[in-house]
């Protein structure tokens, strides 16, 4: 057996592991990407291990023997569902390896939970671990050690300090030996993509809970990362007692009829989104969905709302705190920390900002007002973040087989919500879940207590559709992170595609918004003032059209 060993550039590894792939224009010769670290002397060692309180699953091990299958470490893909312990079973790969270690991340909150999950699981000092974001650029003095940064800022390319330059250039000079990449499903996107080129590394693992994406670059992975080495079963890990056991339930929201006849007119299409969202009834839904779970069984409750205008209203509304993309950071930990720890804050508002690498374990309800559109996996990802498994939070709660986590998507009938909210949940539903659907929730209430809802009343209703009729075009739309590449992308092809505008006839013939205006036909056009010039943007010197070159002549 002889082995050849050639070299390729870097700016080609991308398109050389995608020819080898089999398929269409493939050459059927898939690579392999495996990582000898037993027999790698050139490279430092980092001397850390695993705690002894640190117990994997049965499932964990098994990732875990698919990446370790031949003594080497391979480059891939584990899916694991959320709550199963992503992080636990990449500390863990991380100390097999025992070389430098670098974790990416989505956002600075996620990196300050992978930095504590290396601190918790392994024997590592706090020098040894160390965070690389706009707040904190640090990196250890050591010859080996684990790095956590963001994603964003290896691939920014805008100016930067020149003590986060300096860590760039030696992050790019040096060799490690494990990357970590959380929520690996955003690496096909367009800027992440280039973390593989600039940064290099011996071995790559991706994480993450669904390995979908809507603009269909998921299948990308196999040659920037690698192959999927394992997946879990949902349903199999909750039966196991691993996750918890969740009812999943699409509550129907009528719409009530002015907001509805809002909502029919075609001059209103910009703002159907939010006329839906913001419906009187949907709002009592939450709101009484949000009381009930407080005050009867004492539960965390997580509201979800992509679009910005409808989070403000609902929390200011129900006096409670809310996250989005503009929440500082250190206000953002507070407020998740109050969560975790208070009894006095027992729901928040969160964006999309919440939707990945937040680890919330004690929350065990999400209610849904607002989402990105068909996003299955968006689905997916909220669902997970009450997935972790639950004590008994209520009494009775913990019998066998009866659900401790809830999770409730409302939906405003006869709307193109309905469509999406069906679309959304094709993922869960691959996996097990069943949807229960929802109607007439608040038919039985009593008139004392629905009439304490927040817009019970048809005068508050009508001042709140005037409300949303006259806000701004920027401020009724959903949030646009700066990590939503895929919404880019999608966007993108959108414009380059056939579009079709509603207009009248006067604005098709251009007569809407037009005025005629006098030009003289004379032979000295420079008697004209230059006031006029301006005005009727017209070029003096511009030679007639040949049309009119003896207009007079026949007028005479």
């Amino acid at each position: 057996l002889t082995t050849h060993a050639v070299e390729i550039l870097p700016s080609m590894v991308e398109h050389v592991k995608q020819r080898c792939l089999p398929g269409k224009g493939g050459l059927n010769y898939p690579i392999l990407e495996e990582y000898d670290f037993q027999n790698d002397k050139k490279n430092p060692d980092l001397m850390m291990d695993l705690k002894p309180t640190a117990k994997l699953r049965s499932y964990q091990q098994k990732s875990l023997s698919k990446m370790f299958s031949n003594g080497r470490a391979r480059s891939g893909v584990i899916v694991l569902p959320c709550g199963a312990g992503k992080s636990l079973t990449g500390v863990s790969a991380a100390v097999r390896v025992k070389k430098s270690v670098l974790c990416l991340c989505l956002n600075s909150v996620s990196v300050d939970q992978w930095r504590h999950q290396f601190l918790l699981w392994t024997n590592l000092q706090e020098h040894q671990v160390c965070k690389f974001t706009a707040e904190n650029k640090q990196l250890f003095s050591t010859e080996a050690g684990v790095l956590v940064t963001t994603y964003s800022m290896l691939t920014h390319e805008g100016r930067r300090s020149e003590e986060a330059s300096r860590i760039l250039r030696e992050m790019q000079s040096k060799e490690w030996g494990l990357m970590l990449l959380d929520e690996v499903h955003v690496v096909p996107a367009e800027t992440f993509r280039k973390v593989i080129a600039i940064i290099k590394s011996h071995c790559k693992l991706g994480l993450t809970a669904t390995l979908v994406r809507e603009d269909n670059l998921i299948d990308h992975l196999n040659f920037l990362i690698g192959p999927k080495l394992y997946e879990a079963n949902w349903l199999d890990l909750v039966s196991h007692g691993y996750l918890a056991n969740v009812q999943c339930a699409e509550v129907w929201c009528e719409m009530t009829k002015e907001f509805f006849a809002e909502y029919m007119k075609k001059e209103n299409r910009r703002k159907r989104e939010l006329l839906y969202v913001m419906n009187p009834i949907k709002f009592m839904t939450c709101q009484f969905l949000v009381e009930y779970h407080e005050r009867q069984r004492r539960d965390k409750v997580i509201v979800f709302s992509d679009n910005i205008f409808a989070l403000r209203e609902y929390a200011l509304k129900m006096r409670r705190p809310f996250i989005y993309g503009a929440t500082a950071h250190n206000e953002r930990t507070r407020i998740l920390h109050h969560f975790k720890h208070s009894s006095e804050v027992n729901t928040i508002f969160i964006s999309r900002v919440g939707d990945n690498s937040i680890d919330i374990p004690e929350a065990n309800v999400i209610i849904q007002i607002a989402s990105h559109a068909g996003a299955r996996r968006q689905e997916a990802q909220r669902l997970g973040r009450i997935l972790r498994p639950k004590q008994s939070m209520a009494i009775g709660s913990g019998n066998t087989g009866e659900f401790n986590a809830f999770f409730y998507s409302l939906v405003s009938k006869d709307t193109q919500e309905m469509f999406y909210s069906t679309k959304r949940q094709q993922f869960l539903i691959d996996q097990g879940y069943a949807f229960k659907v929802v109607t007439g929730l608040l038919d039985n209430m009593d008139k004392a207590e629905y009439d304490r809802l927040s817009y019970s009343k048809r005068e508050d209703q009508i001042d709140l559709l005037s409300r949303i009729l006259t806000v701004g075009e920027a401020d009724q739309g959903d949030e646009v992170l700066a990590t939503d590449k895929e919404q880019q992308i999608q966007e993108k092809n959108l414009l380059s595609a056939a579009r079709r505008n509603v207009s009248s006839l006067a604005g098709l013939s251009g007569a809407r918004g037009m005025t005629y205006m006098e030009y003289q036909t004379g032979t000295q056009p420079k008697q004209l003032s230059e006031a006029q010039k301006r005005r009727n943007k017209i070029n003096p010197y511009k030679e007639r059209h040949h049309l009119f070159k003896f207009r007079k002549k026949y007028q005479r």
